[in-house]
């Protein structure tokens, strides 16, 4: 057990020493735990603690570093069992070490106490959770399953497995130093101080002083930055942005609605995905663009999905961006089915859309719904495929 814990530390202070620049901050964490034992044991639910320390390799990923232990009485009260075990697991993390959670796996060693015997044994563990805090303290939760292979202790069981729920608190070193969020529970995924939502630069590395666009500073920046842009010249794809324009984490001027006019030069800086612009970054011509796909409507249906109500209510932030635009809703459906079905059907999720654009505040004078059926295919109605392109709802801007 000695030599494993040796080695588990000398493997996570050497990826300590490696782990890149714009890493968050090591960690420790120390909490309860209730502890599920496999039937085979013939011992009681009980408790136990579990303390870790773990060494973030980036964003995501980090080694933890686990100690933990148990004791649990036998089921027909003759006497208890205990058990401790260290171990190394490799944590994946979605979201922020705010806001987030985690899954993970890893193995170690598990020694056990049985009062008359002991034994060391190789694990197996995986695991999933969460977490939530502020800048140095989070509260984490997490429910773990360890395959723990014991072969002489209990006959039959050549692998024994156990569960664990812990609940506890982590706290983060240096994380004080971090800007705080603007508002709780939103995500900060470079965690620069600015949340993402208004963060310009996204993916800043960490410590990296920033502005209130959460961009780097030029100050910090200005030794090979020849624009001044915060993204240094060996890693900025597009030198010579003008000054004030704000730039990706590439060097290259922002884009947000992605239609290839930067944010700087855009007037209609909200336009939704598929329009075609002008050289002011604005709806204007006339244009037939499919916004909705079958898979966006409920099985024969004209009810929404929810990916449907995602693109629309992108849809409804450009409209609200260029209130002289006007739409065209047109439905359309595959061969198959009755002429009068497949109109009514057509019609009914044109309306549908509509009627959920115009809850989204775009008034209804600037919306015509109409329905085509299977009239304009697009494709083969003889293949499933081909079905499946027909069947859609476009918008056809309208020119006055």
């Amino acid at each position: 057990m000695m030599r494993i814990t040796c080695a588990a530390v000398a493997l996570i202070l050497a990826t300590s020493a490696s782990a890149s620049a714009d890493a968050p901050p090591n960690y420790v964490g120390l909490m309860g735990s209730y502890v599920l034992p496999d039937s085979a044991r013939g011992t009681d639910d009980g408790a136990g603690f579990h303390i870790l320390y773990g060494s973030p390799m980036s964003r995501r990923l980090s080694l933890e570093l686990n100690v933990f232990g148990q004791r649990t009485d036998l089921s027909d009260g003759s006497g208890r069992d205990a058990g401790y075990g260290v171990g190394l697991d490799l944590r994946y993390l979605r979201g922020s070490p705010r806001l987030g959670w985690f899954v993970l796996g890893g193995l170690g060693s598990f020694w056990e106490d049985y009062g008359t015997d002991e034994e060391l044994s190789p694990y197996l563990d995986a695991g999933i959770g969460a977490q939530a805090g502020g800048n140095s303290l989070q509260l984490r939760a997490e429910a773990r399953y360890y395959a723990i292979f014991n072969n002489d202790t209990y006959a039959g069981a050549d692998v024994l497995y156990d569960a664990r729920l812990n609940l506890g608190l982590l706290y983060s070193f240096g994380a004080a130093q971090e800007k705080p969020l603007r508002r709780f529970g939103e995500i900060d995924d470079d965690h620069d101080g600015v949340v993402d939502t208004q963060d310009d630069c996204p993916g800043t590395p960490f410590g990296t002083p920033v502005d209130a666009r959460g961009c780097p500073l030029q100050a910090v920046t200005a030794i090979g930055d020849s624009d001044g842009d915060g993204v240094l010249d060996t890693q900025d794809q597009c030198p010579g942005t003008a000054a004030g324009v704000a730039v990706d984490a590439a060097g290259c001027p922002l884009d947000q609605d992605g239609d290839g006019i930067p944010n700087a030069e855009d007037a209609c800086p909200d336009t939704p995905p598929g329009f075609k612009v002008d050289i002011t970054g604005c709806v204007s011509e006339a244009q037939t663009v499919t916004v909705l796909k079958s898979v966006h409507f409920e099985f024969a249906s004209a009810k929404l999905t929810r990916d449907a109500r995602v693109v629309l209510d992108r849809v409804a932030i450009g409209l609200r961006s260029q209130p002289d635009l006007r739409l065209e809703i047109i439905g359309n459906t595959d061969a198959q089915g009755s002429d009068a079905y497949n109109q009514q059907l057509s019609l009914a999720r044109a309306a549908s859309v509509r009627n959920y654009l115009i809850d989204r505040g775009i008034p209804g004078n600037r919306l015509e719904a109409v329905g085509h059926g299977k009239r304009n295919p697009i494709a083969d109605n003889d293949t499933e495929e081909g079905r499946g392109l027909n069947r859609r709802v476009e918008f056809r801007v309208l020119t006055e």
